[in-house]
C-alpha cells in the first residue's frame, strides 16, 4: 500500500477523527524526528516535505529505507504496538507534519467502534507492502534491486537527485557496485548521469531489470 494513499481510501469518519486530533509540528533539514530504538506511540502525516528512513546495524552500517514525500503516513507500528522505534526518521528538506497519538486514537475507536477494523485493514496493507521491501532485498541481486529502488525513489518522474553513495545506502550495497552498474545502463542508453543526477532515459528497460529478477 502506497503510504500517500491512505487519506484517499480512509471513510469521512476516520479523516474527521485525525483532523480533530492532530498536532502540528515542523523539522528543518538535518533534524530528527525520532531515532531507532527511541520510545514513540504517535502516528505521523508528512504535508509538506521529504523525509529519510533508515536504520542502523550493531556495527553502524547504514541502510536507507525509503523517502518519505508529501502524503505519506507512517509510525502505525508504534500506534498499534507502542516501544521503540524500528527505524531512524530525518528530514531531507524542511517538513510540516502531524501526529495523533495512541491514546487519542483509542478515545475515537470507543467512540466509533467499527473505525478498528478500517485501521486493521490498514496495518495488514502496509505490513504486506513490508514484506515485499524485505523479499526484495533478500532474493534479488543487486542489479534488480538497483533497478526497483531508482524507479521507486524517482516516483514516477524522470531525474533522483542522489550521490551514488546514498543510493548505494538504499539498495544495500557498496558504492563500487552502484557506479559499475549505472555506468553500464548508461552505456545502454536506459540513463544519464551527471554529478549527483540520475536521469532515467528507458523507464521500460529498468522495469524489465527489475521484473526479470522476480520469480
Amino acid at each position: 500500500m502506497d503510504q500517500a494513499t491512505f487519506f484517499l481510501e480512509a471513510s469521512h469518519e476516520l479523516r474527521r477523527l485525525f483532523d480533530q486530533t492532530f498536532v502540528p509540528q515542523r523539522l528543518k533539514a538535518g533534524e530528527t524526528l525520532f531515532e531507532q530504538e527511541d520510545f514513540d506511540d504517535r502516528l505521523y502525516v508528512l504535508d509538506e516535505g521529504l523525509l529519510e528512513v533508515s536504520v542502523y546495524s550493531a556495527s553502524g552500517r547504514k541502510l536507507s529505507l525509503n523517502l518519505l514525500r508529501a502524503g505519506s503516513v507512517f509510525g502505525e507500528i508504534a500506534m498499534f504496538d507502542p516501544g521503540p522505534r524500528t527505524a531512524r526518521i530525518a528530514a531531507v528538506e524542511d517538513c510540516k507534519l502531524r501526529s495523533i497519538s495512541q491514546s487519542a486514537v483509542i478515545a475515537g475507536i470507543e467512540t466509533a467502534p467499527h473505525l478498528a477494523a478500517e485501521l486493521l485493514s490498514f496495518a495488514g496493507k502496509r505490513m504486506r507492502w513490508l514484506s515485499q521491501q524485505v523479499e526484495h532485498q533478500v532474493f534479488l541481486p543487486p542489479a534488480a534491486r538497483l533497478a526497483a529502488k531508482v524507479l521507486y525513489l524517482a516516483g514516477g518522474g524522470n531525474e533522483i537527485t542522489m550521490s551514488q553513495a546514498q543510493l548505494a545506502d538504499y539498495v544495500g550495497v557498496t558504492r563500487e557496485v552502484v557506479s559499475k552498474t549505472l555506468a553500464e545502463w548508461q552505456r545502454e542508453g536506459f540513463v544519464a548521469l551527471s554529478r549527483g543526477r540520475l536521469q532515467l532515459i528507458d523507464e521500460q528497460a529498468l522495469e524489465n531489470i527489475k521484473n526479470s529478477e522476480i520469480v
